[in-house]
């Protein structure tokens, strides 16, 4: 199994929803990761892969500065928030730019380079240092597994994606962690990277879903933590950092409901990016419901956009109680991670985009 840990295939119990449980390794699973326990006629299905369980799952952490930051982008011509997508696809995933103020208008949109084979797009933050955008993406055979890899590239904008850099995650390929990543975000004090583990890592019949945050010079991971694994389909996708007032902590935390579209429970669990350490089960400081479907979300100065695969909504500030829709995307129904062209996390604190 190219793994370090020696882990047993099993076959999790089938449930009538997929939202509230396992799934078996005859279940089909489209190419986001939701999982289909009836007709797939039309639809583009593989089977999932049968879920590894692991005799101990162990993160060496390695503390790093601080990122210097660097001096501020050119302002752009406007502050209609510019959001960009990576989709999920059998084939090559794009990233996608739009301007969705008012509604989403496409933009522009390229195929980053990967690992051949490798190229189902999931993770997605833009970095303020550059202007450029970190990735991850898995495979659509039934594994979804990943390449252990986190990439950079520049936006569609700019007229194609070219690779900029990219860094192993955190041993890298085939080592003892695992090598998908479901979701990004930068850190908003670091400007480290905070990433979800996609697949859960079922240890000794505990699923959990793991968050990591990972040096964004060479990879290696500085704190993770996890928390019981939210199901609904193959894995967790949903991830943001945001600065949030009225709540215990430091003021800085993790939203993530460590599964897929619709969860169990249905929330956003807030995690203090403080508590996030040591590889432990992480306590939230609070959880609100959530009111549409979530793969991709970003918490940013317009509030918390978040997607459902199809559509985009924006749900303002906690407890995200209200949402708006954007709309459709228009050119895909696949839409993955998100992320805007802003940098601070915090609520009407308006910036305008170099793009």
């Amino acid at each position: 199994m190219n793994r370090k840990n020696i882990g047993m295939l099993v076959v999790t119990l089938s449930l009538a929803n997929a939202g509230t449980g396992g799934v078996l390794a005859a279940d089909m699973a489209t190419p986001s990761g939701k999982i289909i326990t009836g007709d797939t006629t039309g639809l583009v299905v593989v089977p999932v892969a049968p879920e590894l369980i692991f005799k101990s799952y162990i993160v060496p952490e390695i503390p790093a500065a601080p990122v210097v930051f660097s001096a501020p982008l050119p302002a752009g011509p406007s502050r209609d928030p510019i959001v960009w997508g990576y989709e999920a696809s059998a084939g090559v995933s794009r990233i996608l730019a739009y301007d969705v103020g008012p509604g989403v208008t496409p933009v522009a949109d390229c195929m980053p380079p990967g690992t051949p084979g490798i190229s189902n797009g999931r993770g997605l933050a833009y970095d303020p240092q550059d202007g450029n955008l970190w990735y991850s993406a898995v495979t659509f055979d039934g594994s979804f597994a990943g390449d252990g890899f986190i990439r950079k590239t520049t936006p569609p904008q700019t007229g194609s994606c070219t690779l900029v850099t990219q860094i192993p995650f955190g041993d890298g390929p085939g080592g003892t962690l695992q090598d998908d990543i479901g979701a990004i975000d930068i850190d908003g004090e670091s400007r480290h990277l905070w990433v979800a583990g996609y697949n859960l890592r079922n240890v000794n019949g505990e699923r959990r879903s793991y968050l990591y945050l990972v040096n964004r010079n060479n990879g290696s991971i500085m704190r993770s933590c996890w928390l019981p694994w939210g199901s609904g389909g193959i894995g967790n996708d949903t991830l943001t950092y945001a600065r949030l007032d009225g709540l215990p902590g430091s003021g800085q935390y993790l939203l993530t409901d460590a599964g897929e579209v619709h969860t169990l429970p249905d929330s956003l669990a807030v995690i203090d990016v403080n508590d996030c350490k040591g590889g432990a089960r992480v306590t939230p400081v609070a959880s609100y419901p959530k009111v549409v479907g979530m793969t991709g979300i970003d918490f940013e100065w317009p509030g918390l956009l978040a997607t459902d695969n199809a559509e985009l909504f924006n749900l303002g500030g906690p407890p995200f109680s209200s949402a708006s829709s954007y709309g459709m995307w228009g050119n895909t129904s696949d839409m993955e991670d998100i992320t805007v062209c802003a940098a601070k996390a915090q609520l009407g604190d308006v910036q305008t985009c170099p793009y």
